[in-house]
């Protein structure tokens, strides 16, 4: 159903809009896929990868901050 049916209230045609639709999804996962090389893939990968591990980092950082006495470390 395209933005002119809607505007002008046209009911959808089912009997071929199925099949299409199905076809139009194939073809976009497939063009999809073939968008990105897999170099970009693993860069994309590496990236999620190392945003993880800087916020797991911050993250014992401020624990590790306020676990400080006024003192300095505890531990030290």
């Amino acid at each position: 159903m395209g933005i002119l049916d809607r505007l002008f209230h046209r009911p959808p045609q089912h009997e071929s809009t199925g099949q299409e639709a199905a076809q139009r999804a194939a073809l976009a996962h497939d063009e999809a896929a073939d968008a990105y090389g897999e170099e970009v893939e693993r860069t994309r990968d590496s990236q999620e990868k190392l945003a993880q591990e800087r916020v797991a980092q911050e993250e014992a950082d401020r624990r590790a901050a306020e676990n400080m006495t006024a003192e300095g470390d505890p531990w030290g």
